[in-house]
């Protein structure tokens, strides 16, 4: 009987992606019913200046977590596989430019202007979209020179395109003046990818020694409420504005790092290689973060807004213990039927995360060619809100998910 909970079968974590899956798919559901009428407050975001935190404002921090997870994991197989150290370093500096250059993307569609770039936005960002698709995707590996140069080629055009679109981006700033594409904000994949950036390099520099990417997270603590009370401030407001140390490398940092001590238990022949004192690490871990959070409040509250270090750590806290269920039911007990419907999202989360904005574009798209209103079509109680409101953003998440399911499947599957 003891053996059912010794050690951990080989293959892929099962409960990494279901994890990830849901955190994607509350995501896209909130996003939708986002300042929709009649809608509880438990599910809307709180708002600046209060100390308080609802379910939408744990997304944020679970990706940041999976990410956290993901690196230990990630980083090993690279070095198993003889990718040299320079390497690693070269593939988590890409991968963070990538990150940093979408979430730019996303953040200027607010202010972009169609009279001044010359295109509609929809056909802007249709373009710029399937441009990222192309660019991304993972193509299957093959000893044909044909084909491999057709998808070296694939990708050129891609990036060829994308630097045509930024080149002839045009916006309008607040004050009318027209503006290039520019870092109002990082957007949610940039904040990610400072994070990753930091805690990867963190990680090769403690090899994954858990004390010490412990005291790596505490350190990042330390630095956010320094940053807060003015240790930095000879830095100058421009470093400030355009890099927001107290986050990037202290708050959303320490929550990344809390996923990297979780995501260490998982290396393979690793020091941990049985389930009970897996559990038992990522419990204490998840308690005693989520304890601190408590603890800190009355410094600077719980805010996500303000990125604070007790929000970092009471979600650090929720994503660890939560990550801790799906592991119990999935790799322990092997309860794994009811997340199959999340594992698409999971293993194509990049996907998941732009399609939404692609099927806007789409609908946009589609409402000037036609004269006819497909938002009502799709969404015909979003004005509405109330309980119609939040059964039609089920529906239009539900169309999300079926749609990278079918993309998944025909092997459209998107990799930084």
């Amino acid at each position: 009987m003891e053996t059912e909970l010794k050690v951990q079968k080989p293959g892929r974590l099962a409960c990494l992606d279901a994890f990830r899956g849901l955190d994607i798919l509350i995501m896209i559901f909130v996003n939708y019913i986002a300042g929709m009428k009649a809608s509880p407050a438990w599910l809307q975001h709180v708002k600046d200046g209060i100390d308080a935190y609802t379910i939408n404002d744990l997304v944020f921090p679970g990706f940041l977590f999976i990410v956290g997870v993901a690196i230990p994991l990630a980083l090993y197989k690279r070095m198993t596989n003889g990718v040299s150290r320079w390497k690693l370093i070269g593939h988590i500096l890409s991968r963070t430019a990538a990150l940093l250059f979408l979430g730019i993307l996303t953040v200027n569609e607010h202010g972009y202007s169609a009279a001044d770039t010359g295109l509609p936005k929809s056909w802007w960002y249709l373009l710029a979209y399937a441009a990222v698709i192309v660019f991304w995707n993972i193509y299957p590996k093959t000893d044909r020179a044909s084909k491999r140069r057709l998808y070296l080629g694939l990708r050129l055009a891609a990036a060829a395109l994308l630097i045509v679109l930024v080149l002839i981006f045009r916006g309008r700033a607040q004050d009318g003046t027209v503006t290039m594409i520019q870092t109002s904000w990082w957007g949610i994949l940039g904040l990610i990818g400072w994070s990753y950036m930091t805690c990867s390099f963190t990680y090769l520099l403690t090899r994954g020694n858990r004390t010490a990417l412990m005291g790596a997270m505490g350190f990042m603590i330390a630095l956010y409420i320094g940053v807060r009370h003015g240790a930095l401030d000879f830095l100058g407001p421009a470093v400030h504005n355009f890099i927001h140390i107290e986050s990037n490398f202290g708050s959303h940092a320490a929550i990344v790092t809390a996923g990297m001590l979780a995501g260490s238990l998982f290396i393979p022949g690793g020091d941990i290689r049985e389930h009970k004192p897996r559990m038992k690490f990522m419990f204490f871990l998840g308690a005693g973060t989520l304890l601190a959070g408590y603890i800190l409040r009355p410094l600077h509250g719980i805010s996500k807004n303000q990125a604070t270090d007790s929000y970092a750590l009471v979600s650090s806290g929720i994503c660890c213990l939560a990550l801790l269920g799906c592991y119990y039911l999935m790799d322990v007990k092997g309860i794994k039927a009811w997340a199959n419907f999340l594992l698409p999202i999971g293993v194509n989360p990049l996907l998941a995360y732009i399609l939404p904005d692609i099927v806007g574009s789409v609908q946009d798209l589609l409402t000037s060619i036609t004269r006819f209103d497909f938002w009502k079509l799709l969404w015909p109680f979003r004005e509405a809100g109330g309980w119609p409101g939040h059964l039609n953003a089920v529906v239009m998440t539900l169309v999300i998910l079926l749609i990278v399911r079918g993309m998944t499947k025909a092997k459209v599957v998107l990799k930084l």
